[in-house]
Formats: C-alpha cells, sequence, structure tokens
C-alpha cells in the first residue's frame, strides 16, 4: 500500500477515499508499545488521586471533566487512553491547542503534569476551572450574592432583540451585573462562578437561564428570535441563586481532584508563543493535541454568547471569521510554527499524538508541519470514525462527514498499536508514502 504525499500539492493514492480518509491495511499487523523512558525531571505522585475505574459522576473526576460545552472537544475516555498509554506516571503533557482543558484534566488526575493554551477566552475559562477550580463552594455561592446585591435599574435593560427573548428581565440584570463586576482573569472566585454562568448560559428549557437554545453551540440571533416569536415562547423565569447554588452542591458533591504536584499551567495565549515562554529545562513527554480544522469552525461565531457575557464580545453576532482559520497560507504557518515551538520543549523520546481532520487540506497541512518539527521520528496513521452524528449534523449540515485522522510519531525502532499504520517520509522531496 502507498500512498504520496507531495507537500503543498495532493494526496493520491488507490487506498485514500474521497476527503483524504485513509483507508487502513488490516493485514498488515504490528507488534504493541514498548514503555517509553520518563526523562522528565518531575517526580511521580506518591499517591494516587483517581482510581482506574470509569470517571462516572459518582466519581470526582466525573464531576469536573465534562465541565464546559465546547463545540470541539476530546471525548474524555479517549483522552485518558493516549495520555495512559503515552505519558508515563509524573511524566509531562503539553496541549497547544487545548481548548476546554480535557488533556490538561486528564493529565491532572493521572498524575501527570500538563501545560495546555488556547486563545479563546470561553475554552481558557473552562480549562482553567476544571484543572483549578476554587475549593469553597461556598465562597462561590457568596460571590453570586454579592453580584445580585448589585444589579442596579440599567442591568435589566435589553441591548437587543435576542436579548430581550433569550432571558427574563431577572435574569439578564444578574449576567450584565455579573459581566461588569467578575474578575475571572485574577479572581479563582469569579472564575469559578463565572464558569458555572457560561455553562448555563444558553441550554434547553429547564436546564440553563435560558429561552429555548442548544448548550454546546451559540444560535444565530436572527433565526432564534424568529424561532421563538412562531411558538409564543417567552424567557422562563428563573431564581439565578437557587439555580447556581444546585449546580455548584453537585459539581463539588465529591470534591475537587486533588494533586501532589503543581496543578496544570493554563494559558490564555497564543501556543506559538505560550509554548515558547515555557522554562529552558521544560521537556514534555507527550505533545498530544487537535488543531482547529482548516476552514470548518469558527470557534469565536460558535461562542459569540459567552464572549459577550465575558466582556469579550459583542452584545450580537458579528460575523468575525478570525477564529475559522479559512487562509491557508496562515493556517499552515500556525501549525507549522506552533509544533516547531512544541518540539523545543519536548524530550527526546517524546510521543506526539495529533488528531486532525480527514480533508485533503488540513491533513497535508498538519503531515508537513509535523515533519518539519520532527524530522527523525517514525510516523503512524490510523483514520477515526465519528462514533455518533457529528455536531455539525446536528445543526442541519447533512453532507457526509469525512472524519478524522489519528497520527501519532513516536521514537525510531518503537512499534505502534496494531491500528496503525506507517508513514513513511522520503528526504526532502516532502513526499510522504503509506
Amino acid at each position: 500500500m502507498e500512498a504520496i504525499l507531495q507537500t503543498g500539492g495532493d494526496l493520491v493514492t488507490n487506498n485514500i477515499g474521497l476527503g483524504g480518509a485513509v483507508i487502513p491495511n488490516t493485514a498488515a499487523k504490528k507488534g504493541t508499545n514498548s514503555k517509553q523512558k520518563n526523562k522528565s525531571k518531575i517526580a511521580a505522585s506518591p499517591e494516587t488521586p483517581v482510581t482506574a475505574k470509569s470517571w462516572t459522576p459518582s466519581t470526582v473526576a466525573g464531576r469536573w471533566c465534562g465541565l464546559g460545552p465546547y463545540y470541539a472537544m476530546f471525548p474524555v475516555g479517549f483522552a485518558r487512553e493516549v495520555v495512559e498509554s503515552y505519558c508515563p506516571p509524573g511524566g509531562v503533557v503539553a496541549d497547544p491547542f487545548c481548548g476546554r482543558g480535557t488533556v490538561p484534566f486528564v493529565a491532572m488526575a493521572t498524575e501527570r503534569q500538563a501545560v495546555g493554551c488556547d486563545i479563546n477566552p470561553v475554552a481558557w475559562v473552562y480549562a482553567k476551572v476544571k484543572t483549578d477550580p476554587h475549593p469553597d463552594k461556598g465562597d462561590v455561592l457568596e460571590r453570586a450574592k454579592q453580584i445580585r446585591e448589585a444589579i442596579c435599574s440599567d442591568d435589566h435593560i435589553a441591548e437587543n432583540e435576542f436579548q430581550e427573548y433569550a432571558w427574563s428581565s431577572s435574569v439578564l440584570g444578574y449576567l450584565n451585573a455579573a459581566r461588569r463586576l467578575l474578575d475571572w482573569r485574577g479572581s479563582s472566585i469569579d472564575r469559578t462562578l463565572m464558569a458555572t454562568l457560561l455553562v448555563h448560559l444558553h441550554a434547553k428549557l429547564g436546564d440553563g437561564f435560558s429561552n429555548q437554545m442548544r448548550q454546546s453551540k451559540s444560535m444565530a440571533p436572527l433565526y432564534s428570535v424568529k424561532w421563538w416569536k412562531a411558538r409564543g415562547m417567552l424567557p422562563p423565569v428563573v431564581d439565578v441563586i437557587e439555580f447556581i447554588s444546585a449546580r455548584l452542591a453537585w459539581r463539588y458533591a465529591k470534591g475537587i481532584v486533588p494533586v501532589t504536584g503543581n496543578r496544570p499551567q493554563i494559558e490564555l495565549e497564543d501556543g506559538r508563543t505560550a509554548i515558547a515562554a515555557l522554562a529552558d529545562d521544560f521537556a514534555a513527554n507527550l505533545i498530544f493535541t487537535s488543531p482547529p480544522y482548516c476552514g470548518v469552525t469558527n470557534y469565536r461565531y460558535d461562542n459569540w454568547i459567552r464572549l459577550w457575557l465575558l466582556g469579550e464580545g459583542p452584545a450580537i453576532a458579528n460575523g468575525n471569521t478570525k477564529q475559522r482559520y479559512v487562509n491557508k497560507i496562515e493556517y499552515q504557518k500556525l501549525l507549522s510554527e506552533t509544533f516547531a515551538a512544541c518540539s523545543r520543549k519536548s524530550s527526546e523520546d517524546a510521543t506526539i499524538y495529533v488528531r486532525t481532520d480527514a480533508r485533503e487540506f488540513t491533513l497535508q497541512a498538519t503531515i508537513t508541519a509535523l515533519h518539519e518539527a520532527w524530522p527523525n521520528k517514525s510516523f503512524f496513521v490510523t483514520p477515526s470514525k465519528f462514533g455518533k452524528a457529528t455536531q455539525t449534523a446536528l445543526y442541519g449540515d447533512a453532507g457526509s462527514k469525512p472524519g478524522e485522522m489519528d497520527l501519532l510519531l513516536l521514537p525510531q525502532g518503537r512499534k505502534a498499536p496494531d491500528k496503525f499504520m506507517p508513514l513513511h517520509v522520503t528526504g526532502n522531496a516532502g513526499l510522504v508514502k503509506l
């Protein structure tokens, strides 16, 4: 089986499906993965904070791992499998596109150290609170009550028709007061309260503060108003403090995930600069990430309502496409520079695990950037099919989905799991063969 990838060109092979989806040769069996020697200077933790059982809501990890609805995110079970397979206990994991923080959370909960970064403030709040929540829920609830007392008459005034139909006057008043007063960047109490507000800002009726909306993605304002009007739907009246109290009680019922070392370092910053700024002796054992896909998801538009609450966006969506990554030259530059920074902050025997889009350009750009950063690694690839309806399908996109690809880079001589097939890079010609 052979596939050829010409840098900047087309991926051509009889074993590559439409959209660049690789069809593996399951007859080619490979040995199991050998253990990676841990060269990290961070000592292993003396006790295990989370047991090996599943992270159901009956566990402390299960209460916190899912915090934060986000439009593109790793399944927790998948992230846990990768971290536990490719990073030794006490080792270091880095995710330069960490989104809502699944990778650093899993690393923390399984006794690894972690660094994660993202440029989206919504993602950062989720990741930071998930990995380092304020330890006392009573402080958070007291702060919630202080916000209620600080509501002024102007806070109840809707800025537009969307706000008028999305939240009741009392809820809108609370949200505007929270928007003015919460120091979510600098205060762990304020940040934990803000995360709770963000999670439930819009959701199904009864599950949040809003009129009927989906929870994961911000809806289009004109469409939403039209939909509500057609059905005669008005926003629900919610006792905000009672609602927050109940959600905090559930979240904290098992405590917070304990750690014996440092909690993950979560940066609200471009991964290129955040990773480069790490200490000189920082060396990740595992780079585990999923970069944004070129021209697919607009992370600002998809979070425009939550960005408004953070004071990081307008009161109505403006169609900003900055985080949709449509410029192919800039997209390739983003990947190349990010992975170059990661290569300088990873150990010599580090493993790199990247989940990316199977669409041709994104797949090619990702492989090219990885090869530039780690030219001496052995490359492996396997398709990753969607296990359930994609989020774009839930929003009316009935087109076929090409799926995703998992790229695994290992030190030369190490074998990959059976599901992976080798991806051979040849010299300086920019050719890749499967």
